[in-house]
This record gives C-alpha cells, sequence and structure tokens, in this order.
C-alpha cells in the first residue's frame, strides 16, 4: 500500500512540474523539488531538453536521459531567468519559451536582444500607493499618480533592457528601469513628502531639546 502511495505521490509531482517551473521567484529547495519532478518523468525531461536546445542552453540529445549536461543547462537557464526577473519578473516556462522566439536555436551564435518592458498599470498604483503612504502617510493624489504612469512609461521606453548573449548562451543584461526607485524618487519631490519629513525632523528636533532639560 505504501508503495502505491509513494507512486500516486511521484505521479502528482510529475503532473504538476508546470506550475511548479512558472514561479516568478525561487529557492534553492523550490528548484530542487522541481528539477526532482522533472527527473521522475522521462516526457518531461524529453520536453524541457527541446526548449532548451531550442533556447540555446543545451547541445546535447533529445533522449529523456537526465544526465549532467541536462543538469547544468537547466541550471544555467535558471541562472539566466532570475537575471531578468530582478526587473521582469518571469516563470521558468515563459522564460525558455521567449528565449525560443527571440531566435535562440542552438546555433551557438552569439546575439544581442533588446526589449523594453512596459509596467501595467495596477503594478504602478500598487507601488505608488505603498510608497506614497510610507513617505507621508497618505494615499498618493490622482493627478500626481497619472503624472508617475506617463513618466515611467516614457523612461521604460528610453531604456529598454538588453540582453548580450555569448556563443555558450551566457547572458549579460543592461539597461531597463527600476521602478520602485524611479516611484520613490519622484514622491520624494512632492510637496506632502517633504511637509513629512520637515514635521519628522522638528519632531526629532524637540524630543532632543526636551531631553536636555
Amino acid at each position: 500500500m505504501a508503495g502505491t502511495i509513494r507512486g500516486k505521490a511521484a505521479a502528482k509531482a510529475a503532473a504538476q512540474v508546470t506550475d511548479q517551473g512558472t514561479p516568478t521567484t525561487t529557492s534553492l529547495t523550490e528548484y530542487t523539488d522541481f528539477k526532482k519532478a522533472i527527473a521522475k518523468s522521462p516526457a518531461l525531461i524529453s520536453g524541457y531538453q527541446k526548449l532548451l536546445k531550442a533556447s540555446n542552453f543545451y547541445k546535447g540529445p533529445i533522449n529523456g536521459k537526465y544526465t549532467p549536461a541536462f543538469q547544468k543547462a537547466l541550471d544555467n537557464a535558471e541562472e539566466s531567468r532570475l537575471s531578468i526577473s530582478a526587473i521582469r519578473p518571469l516563470g521558468r516556462d515563459e522564460f525558455l519559451s521567449e528565449q525560443v522566439g527571440l531566435g535562440g536555436d542552438g546555433d551557438g551564435k552569439a546575439r544581442t536582444v533588446k526589449q523594453t518592458y512596459i509596467i501595467s498599470d495596477s503594478d504602478i498604483e500598487a507601488l505608488a500607493d505603498k510608497i506614497s503612504k510610507f513617505q507621508t502617510g497618505y494615499a498618493i493624489p490622482v493627478k500626481e499618480l497619472e503624472k508617475i504612469k506617463r513618466d515611467l512609461r516614457l523612461a521604460q521606453k528610453k531604456n529598454p533592457v538588453i540582453q548580450q548573449y555569448d556563443a555558450s548562451g551566457n547572458v549579460m543584461q543592461t539597461g531597463g528601469i527600476n521602478e520602485e526607485q524611479f516611484i520613490t524618487s519622484r514622491i520624494e519631490q512632492t510637496e506632502a513628502a517633504q511637509t513629512s519629513r520637515a514635521t519628522t525632523a522638528n519632531e526629532i528636533l524637540l524630543g532632543e531639546l526636551g531631553g536636555l532639560r
């Protein structure tokens, strides 16, 4: 009976590998579990071998075998995914599919890819609300929010993410905009944020003077 339970658990893990393989963040434990789930299924191994080969990370055969070369290809792809996820959160399958679409074909040729990422309204609103409440104690005014949306998108268009791949598939990434840093700098310049900082400074000063009495 125990063997049957273990078999069902293994089958369930293999069936869920797509879900496990699409988080935009990762941990050593989660990534290890992801590889273990793949290793139990020759069909999944073959599928990822094809994706990795088409995206220039894997040079070996498509044979459904979990080999050191295949694992190294998985690790190299994960490293590249985490690099771009600092700016553009991407799941594993999404990342590999995008690399195939960008021309990765396993030919071992160096290439440069330029991408423009435009942040969504909901992401801007969530970031601006969090930062404004921290800086001023209040939600950001609608007029200021719309101005930030416009200016941030213009900045993103002028500063695309540039990925340079060498013949081995290694990637060096430059460019892009740190949205949180951009919004923070804009909110810090508002009258509400300046007033909040002045009030805090006065409170600290009064506290220090009071402590001298």
